[in-house]
Order: structure tokens, then sequence, then C-alpha cells
């Protein structure tokens, strides 16, 4: 038989459909094709006559149905079937048209306008078939995609920072404190109790805050609490980290929950070191907090350092917490401006007290005296005071002074000879010469009668004279013509019923020796003071006229008080004379 036929009882007949002869032959059958693919016509010659059918194709020369997505529409010796458009599948293996490509793959729909066309699912929706559905269907509850094209309800899930809340119909955000880091459905994770979020919807552990004001109190599982009890915590939230922890205030150092034994007020946050205060009676230093000490208080739950009483004012004892806890310190007296003032040397202040936080200085025992001011015990009035000495710190006696500060047994210092004092002087300036000369010559008399002559023939001898009788006032010596410094020497005694007192200046006022007369001495002064009311404006009237030698006081005369002066006088000479005694410093003490 030819190629492309066989022989069937002798007689040659055309190979089949599906077989082929390629050479003259006996054959008495033809050559199948392999499995799956065919020939076009009856009498193929040749093995390549064999080709897919439509709806397949070759595979390593063996035919194979095209698989689901694919067609091909004739005999081919193709390796592949035709792919339907993106998103687009047959219903069923074998496909020999491209009109077989009519359902959308799962994730895509058909487009209504144009059938070949497939578009992705968009967000948020899904399409679980292969099917000609030109529509995918939202995701329940809110749910969302990651991406378009979703092919399940599976695929719906809440995004990070959402969860289905149970008897919810939509997703809400994560609520403020808790966060969702993934997609998924799971619910979200509370940061830990005590800890927040700036806002809901956190999608991550690191969103997770200690709030102002807190500190960790356990890393797993997470809790912060409120920091109190002596610590603090930041201004503003912090990240939950290891250190976020309440700092303990400063030693001695306290917050106002532990100062006032008392828990913390819901409202109140401990959020800087600023909230760590001192307790009363202590005060904050440049370095660490300590006990006010004493002079000093502090009332606490603050941050100051203690503050000091007033000058002369101090506190009993340290850790005071009021400035009415001040007290006039020792060694001071509260004054009548109700101003403190230290103590005068000769007395002293034990302070005050609490109770009594005034006080007042007590003098020391007559003729004692302390050696400084601010003396505060009378075991300080050790030495004697001003004008007193000996044994008993007794009153210097006429003649003698002492400045004090003498310790006791030391005698009183004796004035230079031929000058004396009052009682109780306290320096040797009070020390005044016995006898005084008139600043011109002669303190001339009223009445010159009153003077007694006195057997002295010399100035000297008459000076002595006058000084040697307590009573003589003054003398007058007139020197003789032809005399070699002899002459004349009267005396003037004091009255025994005096009718004016007469005071000699002694210096420029600093004392004066008085006396008893019945008339005026010297020569008036052209200018005399009115209404001179007693002897001691008197006085201080001739203290101020620096002219004035005597002032005489006559307190039933008119008028009362007259200002006298010495006068000129040839060849005479007046000395009064100083007896302690007569001192108006000793008279009116």
């Amino acid at each position: 038989a030819p190629a492309g036929s066989y022989l069937d009882k002798g007689i040659g007949k055309l190979c089949q459909k599906g077989t082929y002869s390629t050479d003259l032959n006996a054959n008495a059958n033809c050559v199948p094709c392999p499995d799956g693919i065919t020939t076009a016509t009856n009498g193929s010659t040749s093995a390549s006559a064999c080709l897919a059918p439509a709806g397949s194709y070759l595979d390593k020369g063996i035919g194979k149905l095209c698989q689901k997505g694919t067609y091909s529409t004739d005999l081919n010796a193709n390796a592949n079937c035709v792919p339907c458009p993106d998103g687009i599948t047959t219903a069923a293996e074998g496909s020999t048209t491209a009109a077989a490509c009519s359902l959308a793959l799962k994730g895509y729909y058909i487009d209504s306008a144009n059938s070949t066309n497939a578009i992705k699912c968009p967000l948020d929706t899904y399409q679980d078939q292969e099917a000609n559905v030109t529509s995918c269907t939202a995701c329940p509850n809110g749910w969302k995609t990651k991406e378009t094209g979703a092919t399940g309800v599976a695929v719906c899930l809440a995004p990070p920072g959402f969860e289905l809340v149970g008897g919810a119909t939509n997703i809400t955000a994560c609520a403020a404190g808790s966060y969702k880091a993934d997609w998924n459905r799971n619910p979200c994770v509370a940061c830990g109790t005590g800890l927040i979020t700036k806002e809901a919807g956190s999608v991550s552990k690191d969103a997770c805050l200690v709030p102002a004001g807190y500190g960790l109190t356990s890393l797993s599982p997470m809790v912060a609490a409120p920091c109190e009890k002596n610590t603090y915590g930041d201004s503003v939230d912090r990240a939950a980290v290891a250190n976020a922890r309440c700092t303990a205030c400063p030693a001695d150092m306290f917050t106002m929950d532990t100062l006032e034994t008392r828990t913390r007020n819901s409202s109140e946050y401990y959020t800087a070191e600023s909230a760590c205060l001192v307790k009363p009676g202590w005060g904050t230093t440049s370095t660490t907090p300590q006990e006010c000490p004493v002079g000093t208080f502090n009332e606490g739950k603050n941050r100051s350092p203690c503050h000091h009483c007033g000058t002369g004012w101090t506190t009993v004892a340290a850790g005071k917490t009021a400035e009415s806890q001040c007290v006039v310190q020792a060694g001071w007296k509260l004054a009548a401006d109700n101003i403190p003032a230290p103590c005068d040397k000769g007395s002293y202040s034990t302070g005050g007290t609490e109770v009594a936080p005034n006080a007042t200085c007590t003098p020391c025992a007559t003729g004692y005296s302390t050696q400084e001011d601010e003396s505060v015990s009378n075991d300080e009035c050790a030495v004697c005071a001003p004008g007193y000495g000996g044994a008993l710190c007794a009153q210097c006696d006429y003649g003698t002074f002492a400045s004090g500060g003498a310790k006791v047994g030391d005698a009183c210092a004796a004035c230079a000879s031929g000058s004396t004092s009052r009682k109780g002087a306290t320096q040797s300036q009070q020390c005044y010469s016995t006898l005084i000369d008139a600043r011109n010559d002669v303190f001339n008399l009223a009445d010159e009668g009153a003077w007694a002559d006195n057997a002295a023939t010399t100035g000297i001898a008459c000076g002595a004279a006058c000084d040697a009788l307590d009573t003589c006032v003054m003398y007058k010596f007139v020197v003789n013509e032809a005399g070699q410094g002899t002459g004349k020497c009267s005396l003037l005694s004091e009255a025994s019923s005096p009718s004016h007192t007469v005071g000699f200046k002694i210096g420029n006022g600093d004392d004066y020796s008085v006396w008893g007369l019945t008339q005026s001495v010297g020569a008036a002064l052209a200018s005399q003071p009115s209404s001179v009311a007693d002897e001691a404006a008197c006085k201080d009237a001739c203290t101020a006229a620096s002219e004035c030698e005597v002032y005489v006081w006559n307190a039933s005369g008119t008028p009362k008080c007259t200002l006298t002066k010495s006068e000129l006088e040839e060849a005479s000479i007046s000395m009064f004379q100083v007896v302690g005694a007569k001192l108006y410093s000793d008279l009116h003490p």
C-alpha cells in the first residue's frame, strides 16, 4: 500500500484520521497518532500530520486539554493554549473558543461594559467564586483589605489600630491605652494598667506611654501608677521603657501627701522635683536641706531656705516654723519703739521665751557692771561700774574716780594733787583744780564788807588759806605797790543762811562749784535770760553764754537768775574754791 494507506485483505485503504503511514507498506494498519492528537484528514503520510485538536495543545508530542482559563480553536501544533484575558477564566478544561472565557476569577469581576475585560475587586471588597459576576462584595463589619483583588471574606481584616468589639457591627479604632500592630481580626492589646496612648487607634506598642506624674511599677505585666510618697514622675508623657519609673525625692524632702499624712488626691500629680518639699522647720540650701538653725524659721511645705529672724531676734531652738516663734535674743531688749536694741554695759538680758517673747535689760547691782554690751546673764556683772571701785564696788569718794571695767578689789584712782571730784566720778577729766582763777582779775561783791581779812601775805599763802577751809568760797589777793609779791589776803566764806545760790563755771560748763551766799557775785552780763524757771535752767543759760562765769539764783528775787563775770582790777587776783561736795553734779546727781 502507498504512503498514507494500509492493506485490508489485499486492498489498499487510506489511513483513517488520527493515523498515518510514511512509505509503501504491506501493513494491515496505519500508525496511530500519540494520545490526544489526530490528523486533519484521512491518508496522512507522516507523523507531523498528527496535531492537537481544538481545546488541546501539544506537550512533548502528546495532546493535552487546554487548562481552565485557556482555549484553542483548531488543530494545532502549539505548545500552549491561548490564555483568557487577565482576571477571566473558563468553566472547564478543553475550551475551544474565546467565548468560553466568560467567568471572572476570584478577586475579579466582569466589566459590564466589556465582557472580555475583568477588573480587580477594589479595596475593602472581595469576590470568592469563578463566576460571571459584575461586582464584588463589600467586606462585612467595616473590615478592610490590604490590597485590591481580595479573593474571599477571610482576607477582610481589621487594619492596624482597629478591632471589632464584641457585639458591635463595625470595627472601631483601638481605644486610648491600647494598640494593634497587624492586619487581623484580633482584639486590640491593652498597653497595661495605668498606661496611655496619645490618641485612639495606636498601631504599635511604642505608642504606649507612661502618663505625666506616673512611673512603671512592673515591666511584665506592664503596670504604671501615680508617683506618690516622696517620689515624682516626668512633666510630660514618656515612653514605657525600663527606666520610666518614679524618681525618689532628695534626702529630707517630701511630697505633700507625706507632709500632710494623707493619701494623694486623685487630681494631684507629682511631675517634677519641685514637688519635693521640706518639712516644717527645715529649709533648702545650695546642697541638701537642713533643719533651720537657731535664729531662723521656715513654715515648710515649700522649697525655700530658712528665714532669719530680724536683728535682735532669735529662736529658743532649731527647727522653728514661724516668725511668731522669734524671741528677743539674749543680751538684747525690746525698746520703746518695739525694735530690739542691745543691752548697754552694766545690764544684761537672758532673752525672751516663746511664752514671753519680749525681753528687758536688767541692771547689774549698784556698783557693778559688765565688760561689754549685750551681756546675757548676771554672771557677767563681774566688774566695777564707772564711778565705783574697791572690794565691794563702792562709789568712788571725793577726789577719786574710776572709768569702769576694773576687777572687783581695784580701788578708785586718786585725782592729781591739788584737784578733786564729785563722788562717783568716772574719768580723770572730772577731777578739777581745787582753786580756779577768775578769767579777768576779780569777782567783786556788791557788799565788799563781806570779805574777811587773812594774815597771809602772799598769793600762794592766801590760796592755801582758802583751800584749807571747807567754807571758803573764794579768795582775793591785792599786791602791795612797794611789795615784793606781798599784799593783802581776803577770804569769802559761805553764808550760814544764804539767800542766793552762786555757781562758778568750771571750764566751759563741765560742772559748777556751787555755794550759798547772801549777795550776787561779779558784774552782770549785758544780756540776761528771761523766764528762767529753776536753778537748772539758770545754770544751762550760763553754760550757753560763753562770757558767763557765774550764775546767781535768787528764788525769791527779781530777777531770779542773773549771769555774771569777773572784772579787771590792777594788782588784784581772785580764785574760787572747788570742793567735791559743792559740785553741781554731786548736789544734783
